[in-house]
């Protein structure tokens, strides 16, 4: 079977821009006939861009309100439609320093891009690798972490590979692109090597928040019961590198410190909180630094950086069509989150109404629209979306 991810590589195109093309235009353009701009606060200072079906992107243009944005799309039937996540005077002034800027949005965008392995995963495996660290960004590091409220987000399914979260909070528009860089590297985990985590524990002495208390929750629970876990003693005998050092570290554990009355080495070390790094040895360390990788890797959340640090960027619209998938930019309310099914519920109703005769051009398997989809290459009447999704990501040609 194809694997899906290549339906996003303009460079591995598999049929030329001909009739079926056109007939993709013209289900786009019975999908536009009653839209209406929706979810997109004052348009008026957005400026707008699309890429239509046959030519390279156009951009700076604007529209007075959602009415006229309706009939701006209607008009130019565009394959791809964004706009700007900031605000201006005058958006469509070609220059950039001329547009008056305003302030923006603070944007992150998810995508299968920058996720490790996804160049072997199918289309379904990359959108639920993607819907992960999209939960994380909003649950752990947007709303726990940095405290932002639900009312101060907005997410989006891309109709893509993945997902748009934007903040807006007052506090946020005039931030500046070095200032909305630190949040990146933030939620990244960008900046947290061992040498750094143990010099800022030690620094500090008050109670412990963000990747600091998720490193130091996972050190108090490896040594809650290193004694008697042999589970945990072969990963501290891989990390020490031999038996006799591991077997005295662990003698060692039981020995006296100076901290809270002369409390035992592993007592401090289950402790949470600052002591534990202010009594660290170099083995020690390298149960640090074993944690250190071992949370990031399984808290990471692979965001865009260039996205959340542009303070032009234009986003797709909500809405919209993807012109690689034919699925709606969706947004998704925050208790619809973990139950949300981009495969279904971004697929266009408008597209539902009827099947559509294709020519598949290799087999290909995907679940989508509550199907498990199973067909082999050549002409076939299939569902509608179905049949949108293959001619737009190019694996199939409408006939």
């Amino acid at each position: 079977m194809v694997n899906p991810i290549n339906i996003f590589c303009d460079s591995q195109r598999l049929l030329p821009v001909d009739d079926s093309d056109l007939k993709l235009k013209a289900l786009f353009q019975g999908y536009y006939r009653n839209w209406s701009g929706r979810d997109v606060d004052l348009i008026g200072e957005r400026e707008i861009g699309f890429i239509p079906f046959f030519g390279t992107m156009i951009r700076h243009r604007s529209v007075r309100n959602l009415v006229d944005l309706g009939l701006f799309v209607r008009k130019n039937i565009p394959r791809h439609i964004y706009y700007s996540t900031a605000y201006y005077k005058y958006p469509d002034e070609k220059v950039m320093k001329d547009k008056g800027w305003k302030g923006a949005e603070l944007i992150f965008d998810l995508d299968a891009d920058h996720l490790a392995g996804a160049e072997t995963m199918s289309y379904n495996q990359i959108l639920a690798e993607v819907k992960k660290h999209t939960q994380r960004l909003i649950f752990k590091f947007l709303m726990d972490d940095l405290g932002f409220e639900e009312k101060d987000l907005k997410v989006f399914f891309s109709g893509g590979r993945g997902y748009h979260v934007h903040v807006v909070e007052d506090s946020i528009y005039q931030m500046s692109s070095d200032s909305r860089r630190e949040i990146a590297n933030y939620i990244r985990g960008e900046g947290f090597s061992t040498y750094d985590v143990r010099r800022s524990m030690q620094e500090t002495s008050h109670k412990l928040s963000g990747w600091k208390k998720i490193i130091d929750d996972n050190l108090c629970s490896f040594y809650s019961d290193l004694l008697s876990n042999n589970e945990k003693q072969e990963t501290l005998h891989g990390l020490l590198g031999n038996i006799r050092t591991m077997e005295n570290y662990l003698r060692d554990l039981n020995r006296a410190t100076d901290v809270g009355g002369n409390l035992k080495r592993i007592e401090v070390l289950t402790m949470p909180g600052y002591n534990k790094y202010r009594i660290m040895d170099k083995n020690d360390e390298k149960v640090l630094n074993y944690m250190v990788v071992k949370v990031k890797n399984e808290n990471l959340c692979e965001i865009d950086e260039p996205v959340t640090t542009d303070i032009h960027r234009l986003i797709r619209m909500p809405h919209s069509l993807h012109g690689k998938t034919g699925l709606a930019v969706v947004p998704i309310t925050l208790d619809r989150f973990e139950s949300f099914d981009p495969l279904k519920d971004a697929v266009a109703d408008a597209f539902r109404e009827k099947e559509i005769r294709i020519n598949l051009l290799k087999d290909y398997s995907i679940d989508f629209d509550g199907e498990s989809c199973s067909l082999k290459a050549g002409e076939q009447s299939i569902p509608g979306p179905l049949a949108v999704f293959l001619a737009a990501g190019r694996f199939a040609k409408l006939l």
